[in-house]
């Protein structure tokens, strides 16, 4: 098995990678330069650093990925970027920047994997989306618009592939506890959600894909309350927006 892993220097691309490589696979991971990432290495492992929004680098990773493992029965796309600001205030041009790597990024790997797919007849595209692809929150506007925009490209595609022996699975995590925060293009949570302690941890988000991927599930939510926390929005938006206001 060879999965191709996007955002992988760290958090849950960095799980799923160690996930994968225990039950035997070979995997090929994108991320960010820095030192303890280009420094790995081995043979079951091909290491890719650079920026996901590049195409030529894109190209290269796919490449370079066939030419050493021949092929691709799973790609992660996990490569994600946050952005605090209200919708009266964000910064429109971060807001292009965080759609490249979230969005744009993530539907041209796809594209470039899918043919490698189809002339198998078989493989399987996982896309992180979240809880905030369903459920808006004002602090976040920007990175709740790129996973909404996530979540109708996974469905989608995954209607368009089926029939063609490629599968199509989504996943939706709460907050995951990772440097995400620290790592956003600007802003910073408030203070209320920042307290938030009601995580699950990279490892929890791999072990539920590969649960998913075993099980044939359409949707994965980690942990099992953010179904029920999503949903809310369709059931009862007034009880949302109150429990919205009172984080922000």
């Amino acid at each position: 098995m060879v999965v191709l892993i996007t955002g992988a220097s760290e958090g849950i691309g960095a799980a799923c990678a160690r996930h994968f490589q225990k039950e035997g696979a070979q995997v090929s991971l994108l991320g960010l330069p820095s030192p303890s990432f280009q420094d790995r290495g081995a043979d079951d492992m091909l290491v890719s650093a650079g920026d996901i929004t590049d195409d030529a680098f894109r190209r290269a990773v796919v490449q370079n990925t066939m030419d050493r493992f021949g092929r691709i029965d799973i790609l992660i796309n996990n490569a994600a970027v946050g952005l605090y600001a209200p919708p009266s205030l964000v910064d429109v041009a971060l807001a292009k920047r965080l759609f490249d790597v979230n969005v744009f990024s993530l539907l041209a790997l796809t594209q470039l994997v899918i043919p490698h797919m189809r002339a198998r007849r078989g493989g399987t595209i996982v896309n992180l989306g979240s809880v905030g692809g369903r459920v808006s929150l004002p602090w976040s506007v920007m990175y709740c618009a790129s996973k909404f925009a996530v979540h109708a490209v996974n469905d989608s595609l995954r209607r368009e592939l089926k029939g063609e022996g490629i599968r199509v699975m989504k996943v939706c995590p709460g907050i995951v506890d990772t440097r995400f925060r620290q790592n956003v293009l600007a802003g910073k949570a408030p203070a209320p959600v920042a307290d938030i302690r009601r995580v699950v941890s990279p490892d929890q988000v791999a072990r539920a894909i590969r649960k998913g991927l075993k099980t044939g599930a359409q949707t994965v939510y980690v942990p099992a309350l953010a179904r029920a926390f999503m949903a809310l929005e369709s059931i009862s938006p007034r009880i949302m927006d109150w429990y919205v206001r009172r984080q922000w």
